[in-house]
């Protein structure tokens, strides 16, 4: 497969075909403006009190690197030539995690990916080195925060238990992820294990031969946006069986969905792809099972998210921070109804904001969450979350200020100590917006005056579509 994809007008040159806005191929590559917001305010060192996304791959047992350079890997197993068994290495990453150069009209970046796979023993069984080329044609693509860069690869080799040592670098500078992970290589086959695990794919054609290459677009962090597209479960046979069970459960421990699927057999392995229905699935946490036999035979996870930003699994949590940006009627029509229902009507609130239409990523709701996110951890007070506090909400409904200044008002004038922040907007809704923020107690807690309050309400109502 092509290390190296070339775009012209948000379509790849060549073959890859697009799936749900993924161009496929060795390096896949999202092509859609981004709309990130550059925050203006240093983070607190504090803890957020809702889940960051990388927590919780580390917590899953997932290779995750920084803050600075996000990438998400992961390893799967299928039945290989003869005997052997194929390991699989995904990887995603947002394009902020790479730093991009103009080259004539476009931008490019480039990475590097060496994996040594060592027995128990440490002696050197195989390794691969590569570096990509990611070329994408405006600015507004470099920074995007979302879920945009695949890699993979499969590597052959004998079953057994083996020690994988995994360097991923942006070439141009000092950002990157090394580490190592133990991974047990099963044996396959009929007189073995007669199903690989459920692995979460963009894209499963199958294959009939296990000399074939796997015909599969891994989804690395095992993750769906809600309300972006169809869970996919690729799994694979290698007995005669004509079917094969799947079930899902919830973080609790209850089937949510189950399925027994047909089997496609050509020769010695079958395959099923199952679409699971997105429409009887809420938010948060699952487990894949393959039962067989009346028994669990593999199993992996699978998260349905709000965004890759920031990990909620419960959705009244969401309306929480939505009624920032929604009107009274939106939030009844989201809070109540089915999951089916609500799944339409928050595709239909998106939808109503996306300033591009025609791009595959809605960069209002990118945008939004980022700033959640940021305003989580950069304004926590005493009591209250950071997206909570009267800073987190006019970050999130107005992003980052042109200017901000410390003031000192009152009577911190006499002690020349700063107990005021005054944020500067030099064009909202048609006009200069200045809102003050006053600590009035001492205690950190800084709260818009009346006046820049009233303000400031305004200016959201005008930036608030009508439903």
């Amino acid at each position: 497969m092509p290390g190296r994809m070339e775009h012209d007008e948000g379509r790849p040159r060549g073959g890859p075909r697009c799936v749900r806005g993924w161009l496929v191929a060795a390096v896949i590559l999202l092509v859609a403006a981004g709309c990130g917001a550059r925050p203006a305010l240093a983070p607190s060192p504090e803890a957020a009190p809702f889940a960051r996304p990388l927590d919780i791959y580390r917590e899953l047992g997932f290779l995750t690197g920084g803050s600075q350079f996000p990438v998400v890997a992961s390893f799967a197993t299928l039945a290989g030539p003869a005997a052997s068994s194929y390991i699989l290495f995904g990887l995603s990453m947002p394009s902020t995690a790479l730093r991009f150069q103009r080259d004539g009209s476009s931008f490019v970046a480039e990475y590097d990916v060496n994996l040594d796979i060592m027995g128990l023993d440490s002696a050197l069984v195989d390794r691969f080195s590569t570096r990509e080329t990611i070329r994408v044609a405006s600015f507004a693509e470099t920074g995007r925060t979302d879920e945009s860069i695949l890699f993979q690869h499969a590597m052959a080799v004998a079953p057994g238990t083996y020690v994988i040592s995994v360097q991923v670098a942006d070439a141009h500078s000092s950002r990157g992820l090394r580490t190592a992970d133990t991974l047990a290589v099963p044996v396959y086959g009929a007189d073995a294990n007669v199903v690989s695990a459920p692995l979460p794919a963009f894209e499963a054609t199958g294959r009939s031969d296990r000399g074939l290459a796997p015909a599969i677009i891994l989804n690395p962090r095992h993750s769906l946006p809600f309300g972006d597209g169809t869970p996919l479960i690729y799994v694979e046979t290698y007995d005669s069986r004509q079917q094969v069970s799947i079930r899902l459960l919830d973080a609790g421990g209850t089937v949510v969905w189950s399925a027994s699927e047909p089997v496609q057999v050509g020769g010695d392995v079958g395959f099923a792809a199952v679409a699971i229905p997105p429409d009887s699935l809420p938010l948060g946490r699952f487990t894949i099972q393959v039962i067989d036999a009346g028994r669990v035979a593999m199993q992996r996870p699978l998260l349905l998210t709000v965004s890759d930003q920031w990990m909620v699994e419960n959705f009244d949590d969401v309306l929480q921070f939505l009624r920032y940006i929604a009107h009274p009627e939106e939030l009844d029509s989201l809070s109540q109804g089915s999951p089916a229902q609500r799944r339409e009507r928050w595709e239909r609130f998106w939808d109503r904001r996306d300033p591009l239409p025609a791009s595959p990523v809605n960069e209002f709701r990118d945008q939004f969450f980022q700033r959640v996110r940021f305003a989580t951890e950069a304004f926590r007070e005493a009591g209250n979350a950071g997206w909570q506090t009267d800073r987190g909400e006019v970050y999130i409904v107005l992003g980052p200020p042109d200017q901000a200044v410390e003031r000192a008002i009152g009577r911190a004038d006499l002690a020349g100590r700063p107990n005021a922040t005054e944020w500067i907007y030099g064009n909202v809704a048609g006009g200069r917006l200045s809102l003050l923020f006053h600590d009035r107690t001492g205690f950190g807690r800084y709260e818009l005056v009346p006046a820049s309050a009233s303000a400031f309400r305004a200016a959201a109502a005008r930036l608030r579509p009508r439903p």
